[in-house]
């Protein structure tokens, strides 16, 4: 992911909706083939129409499409000519984390949600999710909140037995991709269960289906670098700064 590329979007993010948010990570995580691909062909693939696409590269302050292609084409040549710095990748990763939770226009709904709730569950799709969630759920003990894990999708499956629109479920996803258990949500949506996904920047299913949408960055590196491309740093921010937001909260509501 080209550096100047996040500073144009972090420039102009006040502009962005989730469509444009959608494009820009596809081109992101796609800009050797992007800067070669027709409009066309980038709308084809992102399933958005070519006059979305020309939007999205004016809400960049970009001329249209054709600057949008020599921007990064530009930018791919400098990157394969550069060393990947690491540290700066993280650092852009955990900068822009940290600006989609504070520009989250729902926190203090999330918050609400929570202290109302009967019962507070909580889904890792894998394993590295799971861990993560383990250790938020240790965190809101401090706060005398038992959040209950969820091991599998087949406990997930089980819960839409005993659960109600009074509890609570929080999904946390690498992709968004929901095929596994698809029909388990679409039942808890009509059971009107409350449903907060975590997911890394993307359109994706389940933050549609969801109630309340949490995102974090993780970029993904070059596989032929052979460098981790699944780290779970930011995931676990953006779960802390939920504790830490909902402690903020508890103080605020105990001195109305």
């Amino acid at each position: 992911m080209g550096s100047k590329l996040d500073l144009l979007i972090n420039e102009n993010y006040h502009k962005l909706n989730n469509i444009d948010l959608h494009i820009l990570n596809f081109i992101k995580n796609n800009q050797g083939l992007c800067s070669e691909s027709s409009i066309a062909e980038l709308a084809k693939s992102c399933n958005v129409s070519t006059a979305t696409i020309l939007r999205t590269a004016r809400k960049l302050n970009l001329s249209g499409y054709s600057e949008l292609k020599y921007f990064l084409k530009n930018d791919t040549t400098k990157k394969e000519e550069e060393t990947i710095d690491v540290v700066e990748i993280i650092n852009s990763d955990i900068v822009q984390t940290i600006k989609f939770f504070q520009q989250n226009a729902n926190l203090k709904s999330i918050y609400q949600t929570m202290e109302n709730a009967d019962h507070i569950y909580a889904y890792g799709t894998g394993q590295g999710q799971r861990l993560m969630l383990q250790e938020f759920a240790r965190c809101f003990l401090n706060v005398n909140i038992n959040i209950i894990l969820i091991p599998t999708s087949t406990e997930l499956k089980i819960i839409k037995k005993f659960i109600t629109k009074n509890d609570l479920l929080f999904i946390a996803s690498w992709s968004g991709k929901i095929e596994k258990y698809k029909e388990t949500l679409i039942n808890l949506d009509v059971l009107g269960v409350p449903l907060i996904s975590i997911t890394n920047l993307n359109n994706n299913e389940l933050s549609t289906l969801s109630d309340y949408n949490l995102y974090f960055q993780s970029t993904t590196i070059d596989e032929d670098m052979n460098i981790n491309r699944s780290s779970y740093l930011t995931l676990h921010l953006v779960l802390h700064l939920l504790y830490d937001g909902y402690i903020d909260y508890l103080n605020h509501q105990a001195k109305v």
